[in-house]
């Protein structure tokens, strides 16, 4: 015999009781939002560039523990360093130049202000044959590429919040002009260009530099972005990452500048606290094409002074994800959409913390900031900013 409830008045059997009513006591009053805005249950979000999915946590309490048990970092001050290489006047420490921007001034001496070197140890070698090969049913070829280091000031413990807008702007013309030049080596598929703040040991470790490495093989994660972007223009015959900037503009939450050519703000899915994406507004394939670096340099210097202010200055790694090298693949049809599909973009992630066994076993990441909260974080900071507001 199962017990009997009330419902409307009216005294039914637990096991008969109407769908109806059943639905009306799950079915919530209020109209609901497009996501969960109830702190108490976590969200998982998929980002549609790369696929993975993010965990959210809706707990202020955890978000709040995390920010606060950030730590503020012992400052280097110094402008100079008789023991790093990359300081102006040691240029005999590192191997010659292959690009400086100087004016008037001799290859491998002082007077530059931005300096590309060759890696002392590099992972991969621009001397050789690709050597295709095949090890039983395995691939294999030799460690061909180009791996360089930009120097982006002479001057030590000089970050990129702290520098003038011309100069950076002279930093981010040397990635472009470095990315066109290796692409026109047919052996490399694509070029990287980041920068690893804050994890850096030994005497350079408190000098600002990036960088630039060319690769034989597509990395696998951007591979995974071409092919999501790729796929999407198929369905929609649009670009993913255009109609990812319109959805931001739209909504306003995760935006942290709004530009007149780019677009800065946190992720939907953002897969580390204030992850933050630059993109420029009007569909462009190549960063090395853009032709507005001087916004950029003004919002890169804001957003990042922003996270270094409320994450005390926290390691962080910055990239540029651009179209790959077109001079490969042609013939079997890889890039037949690709300036109608792929959009470049720049990604800032913080290191507030290591990875947990849970992130490395799934391939899913756990974010204890959700970006609309992160975003109005950022905001606010930058509008109480001197010469900071959007």
């Amino acid at each position: 015999m199962w017990p009997l409830a009330v419902a409307d008045g009216r005294a039914f059997p637990l096991n008969e009781l109407p769908s109806s009513i059943l639905a009306s006591e799950s079915r919530p009053t209020d109209p609901q939002p497009q996501f969960s805005t109830r702190r108490s249950v976590n969200e998982l979000r998929r980002d549609p560039v790369s696929g993975r999915w993010s965990i959210i946590i809706q707990d202020p309490m955890q978000t709040e523990r995390l920010l606060v048990n950030l730590r503020e970092r012992a400052r280097v001050t110094e402008k100079y360093d008789a023991n790093c290489p990359f300081c102006q006047g040691n240029e005999a420490q590192t191997p010659p130049e292959i690009y400086a921007v100087r004016t008037g001034t001799p290859p491998n001496s002082p007077g530059w202000t931005v300096r590309v070197v060759p890696d002392k140890f590099p992972v991969l070698r621009v001397e050789g044959a690709l050597n295709n090969r095949a090890h039983g049913m395995y691939d294999l070829l030799d460690g061909i590429g180009a791996h360089e280091i930009v120097i982006e000031t002479p001057e030590h413990s000089t970050w990129i919040p702290e520098m003038d807008e011309p100069h950076l702007v002279q930093v981010l013309r040397t990635y472009q002009y470095r990315i066109a030049d290796l692409k026109k080596d047919q052996r490399f598929r694509y070029v990287l260009v980041y920068k690893s703040h804050g994890e850096a040991t030994g005497p350079a470790a408190h000098h600002s530099y990036s960088y630039v490495i060319a690769t034989p093989v597509t990395p696998p994660r951007v591979k995974q972005e071409l092919l999501n972007c790729a796929q999407h223009y198929q369905m929609k015959e649009r670009c993913l990452l255009c109609d990812i900037v319109h959805q931001e503009e739209s909504e306003g939450t995760r935006v942290v500048v709004d530009g007149k050519d780019f677009l800065a703000f946190l992720p939907f899915a953002s897969g580390s606290p204030f992850e933050t994406w630059i993109l420029p507004k009007q569909h462009e394939t190549f960063f090395e094409d853009n032709a507005h670096l001087e916004e950029l340099a003004w919002i890169l210097r804001r957003v990042l002074a922003a996270l270094c202010d409320v994450l005390h200055e926290p390691n962080y790694v910055m990239l540029i994800h651009s179209g790959p090298n077109t001079s490969y693949g042609q013939r079997r049809g890889y890039w037949r959409t690709l300036a109608q599909d792929y959009h470049w973009h720049m990604e800032i992630v913080p290191r507030v913390r290591g990875f947990t066994s849970f992130e490395i076993v799934s391939g899913m990441y756990v974010n204890f900031v959700p970006p609309e909260h992160g975003a109005r974080v950022l905001r606010e900071k930058l509008s109480a900013t001197p010469g900071g507001g959007l």
